[in-house]
């Protein structure tokens, strides 16, 4: 292998010589590398965070190159305190503080960046984070002295001037820099396919959206000013309810975003629970992308759990997934799919990794080479009847999960009383866009998001009663434990199709507050008697529709509200 300073006369050299036709361009929904499509299967890598991964990086990409892959994706990011230590320093970091450039972390990537051009890959480079890994959006926070929390906390970074004005630093400087290895500077490497303005961007507030928006035209016409050889795209993590289908729609509509992008790991999401959903997941995207923003996309982050103990899923192994998965977007007219991770072994197994140097995931590696040979071999054109233009947004997929869990209602008597306790998390039925139970913070509860429905099942005492009480304890649902001020919903409670009360659940703060029915009307008495029953707890589509929790028993994690209840129905006889 030839040496870096070998290199970097040769690669200099060939940086003169670099014509626009060496820069994938965007020609309608496809992108072109001279006068072809091109189309790409691709991998994340870890070759920039960490001793080992920095040390190894030429065994990763080499890998990459092994296995027929054209594009690889890498973090260009790093943020810490001013005070970091030295290990952090030397071997994650970006910037100590908002002034402090670590040129280690530069010095890496221009070696990636020389390695990467001369195996004739290309790089998509990341350029922030959503989340806290090596610092990203609540560093950026922290050093403006702005929240890191609560609803809306992360939405400032994106309106504050100067947490604004932070990245762009960041972003300069990388157009700016001249790779000390090639001698030849970012904004004329062929070698860099795209910036990515930040990694799994998201949003919680329609503020928080319009100043996203308006921040994605910011950055990226800072970049297109500086930079008129290379594309830029937004790093949206994707969605799976309706609103964030729309933010979504509406960022790659944005005339400054050149292609659009979207995350999407069907093992960890209860929308996915089987091969023809996932497939009307891609067929959805790509629709929208495709023959509505008109527009290519990437899937920049795709995966299934690589651990041996989880191979194997819904009946097919974890090969066939990726196979599978690759089949759908290549197949639906997608221009790109990037499989998480490449990296050297780190001593025990990483639910997504693709191991380098050892061969637990050669199998997940012989998808990704049959599927980039394929591409090389003939660029793809969608040929999937459900979409086209006449589609226009329509969903290609159902919007709503369902999930069962069949769980029985404890039933206590005592002297003149029935007590009947239904835990919430044990719904029969669970009906929203996103829908599941946690056992995190004060209380177990049982969440969906939107507008939709949860069901128990019960059977009233076959004795008469002069009254009933339903008690339950519930609030909205956000993600967290934090809500809007608007962010309440409206509750129907019903028994078998007969409404009891329309009830106003709080806005989402991980605790609810608990409501009370008391039904006395000598029918409903008599209809409840001495049989099984569907209670339903419904927020109905409309404005108030910002989901539901329902609360039950303390899970010990967290000190929980006074008067902690599941749903209880109390017969007084």
């Amino acid at each position: 292998m030839r040496s870096f300073a070998a290199l970097l006369i040769v690669l200099s050299a060939a940086a003169a010589d670099a014509a626009p036709a060496d820069f994938v361009r965007v020609d309608g929904a496809q992108f072109r590398l001279g006068d072809r499509p091109f189309a790409f299967v691709g991998a994340n890598l870890e070759v920039i965070h960490g001793d080992l991964f920095r040390a190894r990086f030429e065994q990763t990409l080499e890998a990459a190159r092994a296995d027929g892959l054209s594009v690889i994706r890498i973090w260009a990011l790093g943020e810490g305190l001013p005070k970091a230590p030295g290990w952090s320093r030397d071997a994650e970091l970006f910037r100590a503080g908002p002034d402090g450039f670590v040129e280690a972390a530069y010095l890496q990537l221009d070696r990636v960046f020389a390695a990467a051009r001369s195996r004739g890959l290309r790089v998509i480079l990341t350029l922030a984070n959503h989340w806290p890994d090596y610092g990203g959006v609540p560093m950026y926070l922290q050093w403006a002295g702005l929240p890191t929390s609560g609803f809306g906390a992360h939405d400032r970074f994106f309106s504050e001037e100067r947490v604004r004005a932070f990245y762009r630093a960041h972003v300069v400087r990388l157009l700016e820099r001249t790779n000390s290895v090639t001698g030849i500077r970012y904004t004329d490497d062929p070698t860099l396919f795209a910036w990515e303005l930040m990694n799994e961007s998201q949003v919680e507030s329609a503020d928080g959206s319009r100043a996203r928006q308006a921040w994605i035209d910011e950055m990226a016409a800072l970049i297109h000013a500086r930079d008129r050889n290379h594309l830029v795209t937004p790093g949206v993590i994707g969605y799976t309810t309706r609103s964030e289908r729309a933010e979504w729609l509406s960022v790659c509509r944005l005339p400054s975003v050149d292609y659009c992008d979207s995350h999407l790991y069907p093992q960890t999401s209860d929308e996915v629970p089987s091969l023809a959903e996932l497939q009307a997941f891609i067929d959805d995207r790509v629709q929208l992308a495709t023959f509505v923003a008109h527009k290519p996309i990437v899937f920049g982050e795709f995966s299934f759990d690589t651990r041996r103990e989880h191979d194997g899923w819904l009946g097919r192994s974890r090969a066939d997934w990726f196979q599978d998965f690759l089949a759908r977007v290549f197949f639906d007219g997608g221009s790109g799919a990037l499989a998480w991770i490449y990296q050297p072994w780190a001593g025990k197994p990483r639910d997504f990794g693709i191991y380098v140097d050892r061969s637990e995931t050669d199998d997940v590696r012989s998808s990704l080479r049959l599927w980039a040979g394929r591409l090389k071999d003939a660029p793809p054109s969608a040929h999937n009847p459900l979409l086209g233009s006449e589609r226009g947004e329509r969903l290609l997929y159902d919007p709503y999960r369902v999930v069962h869990h069949p769980g029985p209602a404890m039933v206590t008597e005592s002297t003149g009383r029935t007590t009947v306790v239904l835990h919430p998390e044990l719904f029969a039925t669970g009906r929203f866009e996103r829908v599941g139970s946690w056992a995190g913070g004060a209380l177990v509860h049982a969440y969906g998001a939107g507008d939709g429905w949860f069901e128990w099942r019960f059977a009233a005492p076959a004795v008469s009663a002069r009254r009933i009480t339903l008690m339950t304890r519930i609030s909205s649902e956000f993600p967290g434990t934090s809500a809007p001020p608007d962010g309440s919903s409206q509750v129907v409670v019903s028994i078998d199709g007969q409404k009891l009360a329309t009830l106003e659940a709080i806005p989402d703060d991980g605790a609810g507050t608990i409501h009370r029915i008391v039904l006395q009307d000598p029918a409903m008495l008599r209809r409840l008697r001495g049989r099984a029953h569907i209670l339903r707890l419904e927020v109905q589509p409309g404005a108030h529709a910002n989901g539901l929790c329902v609360y039950g028993e303390p899970t010990g994690s967290a000190p929980p509200p006074s008067d902690p209840t599941p749903i209880t129905l109390i017969f007084d006889h």
